[in-house]
């Protein structure tokens, strides 16, 4: 399965956007630093850098994509794949994250991600929006 990371920023720094790729391992959340890199594209912003990466069809990840706008308000969205399918589907906005679609159990995953990375939350909405 081909996902896309990126860390990029504009010019004037006000626009920015930061992709995270995490592997679940029994109990333990670890970000993936070391991952098969398949091309190098053009970034969104000015600064910084995106990849098209290869990550395996075994095992559960979890990619975290933020976008901060002009105002320093920070929007996201999170896909958790489980053997090569994407198994849910969350945004992250005004604090607050909810499930667009997938399996709500596995919506604690990307709550811990988000406490280890001390990011805040106000509420979490694990009921499907039909």
């Amino acid at each position: 399965m081909e996902v896309y990371l990126e860390n990029s920023s504009s010019k004037s720094g006000k626009h920015a956007i930061r992709t995270l790729l995490f592997k679940v391992e029994g109990e333990n959340i670890v970000e993936v630093k070391e991952i098969k890199v398949k091309s190098k594209l053009n970034p969104v912003y000015k600064n910084g850098t995106r990849q098209l990466v290869i990550i395996p069809d075994k095992g559960t990840f979890i990619q975290l994509i933020f976008i901060k706008n002009v105002y320093g308000r920070v929007k996201g969205k999170a896909y958790v794949y489980n053997d090569g399918r994407t198994v849910l589907e969350m945004n992250y906005r005004k604090l607050k994250l909810k499930i667009v679609s997938g399996n709500p159990a596995y919506a604690d995953y990307v709550r811990k991600i988000f406490e280890k990375l001390k990011i805040p939350i106000k509420r979490v909405n694990v009921k499907l929006v039909s």
